[in-house]
């Protein structure tokens, strides 16, 4: 059977499995295409070190991994999935960080400083989003990885560890911070590479400047209020701008985000005042008011105006269909 699965010519789901022999390990690594074993609590080494040689392999259900495992399995080809190890050994790290892709250890929980310092050779996307702190010392060492580095776990983040983040060259993901201090947006303002900050439900005036000056597209899309001030200041970036959490938008707001250039995300509105609308229009770039559930027709008709402003029509309250009366009994 593992013999004829290997022929097949596309990607290969086997999440069902949960034993596989060294036999049909060795079968299956000839599979030229991604291969899912995302239900396999355990394997054999024989058995990784053959299928190590997978172009792409989801082994996501491994809860444990030895030296000599990470070490075939860093030669691997494609992405490497490795989402249900609890814990990864310093020698582990050390052998995985040679691997030359992607590698996805979310369900780590935490990660010690030599295992961060192995991870700051490694080259290709990393994520750690189950880390829910991380040191000062694992972030200056992780911020030397090059590719993407997640961290979407962390719910704060020291001064000292944004400073040493923003040394990091490639996308950066901290979607799970809710808070941020003046001094850590200063820092993290000289990243560079996108950033994520999507779970921030507040910002000060003297952050958003800060941030102004971020080079690369930013996510502020937890963001459920934005002062006049610092709506100034965001709109001054020439990158993308995502401030989803918004659900009310004030005229002066309104003014500010009109003066951005480059993509304007507003996914949480669920109505524009005429005004708003208005003043928008003049928008130079994309807006995307994707969850507007209620516009009326002379907003609608001034969004219009601007051709890179999408906004569902159906939200338009002419075009809206009324519910139908209770049925009497």
């Amino acid at each position: 059977m593992a013999e004829a699965l290997a022929n097949h010519g596309s990607y290969l789901d086997l999440n069902g499995l949960t034993t596989l022999s060294d036999e049909a390990a060795r079968a299956l690594a000839r599979h030229e295409g991604g291969l899912s074993l995302g239900s396999l609590s355990t394997l054999s080494e024989d058995a990784i070190v053959a299928l190590a040689k997978a172009q792409a392999l989801d082994g996501s259900g491994l809860s444990t991994i030895s030296a000599v495992t990470a070490e075939a399995l860093a030669g691997q080809r494609g992405d490497l999935f490795l989402d249900r190890l609890a814990t990864l050994p310093d020698d582990a790290a050390a052998a995985l960080a040679k691997h030359r892709g992607e590698i996805h250890l979310d369900g780590l929980m935490t990660l010690s400083d030599e295992a961060a310092e192995a991870f700051s050779a490694h080259k290709g996307g990393l994520c750690l989003n189950g880390l829910t702190t991380l040191s000062d010392r694992a972030a200056r060492a992780l911020a030397d990885t090059q590719g993407w580095l997640a961290l979407r776990g962390l719910t704060t983040l020291s001064d000292k560890a944004a400073e040493a983040l923003a040394e990091h060259s490639g996308g950066l993901s901290l979607d799970g911070l809710t808070t941020l201090s003046d001094e850590a947006a200063e820092a993290l303002a000289r990243h560079d590479g996108d950033l994520g900050l999507g779970s921030l439900k507040t910002l000060s005036d003297e952050a958003a400047w800060s941030l102004a000056e971020h080079t690369w597209g930013l996510d502020v899309g937890g963001l459920t209020a934005l002062s006049d001030e610092a709506a100034v200041a965001l709109a001054k970036r020439k990158e993308s701008l995502k401030i989803g959490g918004l659900t009310t938008l004030s005229p002066k707001v309104a003014e500010a985000l009109s003066k951005h250039q480059g993509i304007l995300e507003i996914r949480n509105l669920k109505t524009i005042s005429v005004e708003a609308a208005q003043t928008l229009a003049r928008h130079e770039g994309h807006i995307g008011f994707s969850n507007l559930t209620t516009i009326s027709e002379e907003a609608a008709q001034a969004l219009r105006a601007n051709p890179q402003i999408s906004f569902p029509e159906w939200a338009i309250e002419k075009n809206r269909t009324p519910r139908e009366p209770p049925e009497i009994l």
